[in-house]
């Protein structure tokens, strides 16, 4: 069988790999400018994102240390002779009283929970700002915090903390019916990360509140049971007493 020689014109020109190479090379001798300045243009942008993506790094780092710094003063000793400097008598740092304590943990965690691109981090500092508020009478603004981290997703182990914090308030200020709704829930969502003794512990209170006495001492007992050797069961060993005690009474 005979074979047929092409010419290298024609073995070029059938050549598809061959036929894009040169169109591109035509390409850049036309459009040669605009195609460096898109390229270019491109290298911006890639160089923006690279620095982006540094800049949040490092931002995200001092938010990291300025949230640790609030919870670091949220937990301070409180010690009379303390400077004005929480750090003037050492690497930890000492407050002249409880109010100082928190308002100085309170400017952290407000500056962290609102500041843009750590999003988690702020729902952790929504959180202490609302504990902080709480312990410096601030009670509305505290419940208002504690709102907005309940039902966050971000974080749901904050979000429960947040919740179980509010079932505590109600207990306190005369709303067992409201605490009871929080925590019951609370109990039965299998998501929950919280001890579930702790939550019983509330609960008991919360029925106590609503003079249900006889259901708190079952929870109560449930709780001492289920607890093991937490170090919940001194407390719930000594509600259960009380309870148990009134009961007979």
């Amino acid at each position: 069988m005979g074979t047929t020689k092409l010419t290298r014109k024609e073995i070029l020109a059938e050549d598809p790999v061959h036929h894009a190479i040169v169109r591109i090379v035509e390409l850049f001798r036309e459009q040669g400018k605009m195609i460096a300045a898109v390229a270019a243009a491109g290298l911006l942008v890639i160089a923006g994102i690279f620095f982006g993506i540094q800049y949040l790094d490092r931002r995200e780092a001092r938010v990291q240390d300025q949230l640790a710094r609030g919870m670091e003063f949220y937990h301070a000793r409180v010690d009379p002779s303390a400077l004005d400097d929480p750090f003037g008598k050492g690497s930890e740092p000492l407050f002249r009283t409880e109010e100082a304590r928190y308002k100085a943990a309170a400017r952290e965690f407000s500056s962290v929970a609102s500041a843009w691109g750590v999003a988690k981090l702020a729902v952790i500092a929504r959180y202490y700002q609302g504990l902080t508020q709480m312990r410096l009478g601030q009670k509305e603004e505290a419940l208002r915090s504690l709102e907005a981290v309940r039902n966050n997703t971000r974080d749901r182990t904050v979000a429960y903390l947040a919740r179980q914090v509010i079932a505590e308030h109600y207990i306190e200020t005369g709303n067992p019916k409201g605490a009871r709704e929080i925590l019951e829930e609370m109990i039965k969502d299998p998501q929950c990360a919280l001890p579930k003794s702790m939550l019983q512990l509330d609960l008991a209170r919360a029925l106590e509140g609503l003079g249900k006495r006889d259901e708190a001492i079952k929870i109560l007992r449930e709780a001492r049971d289920g607890s093991g050797r937490s170090m919940l069961v001194s407390m719930i060993v000594q509600e259960l007493n009380k309870l148990e005690g009134n009961a007979r009474q």
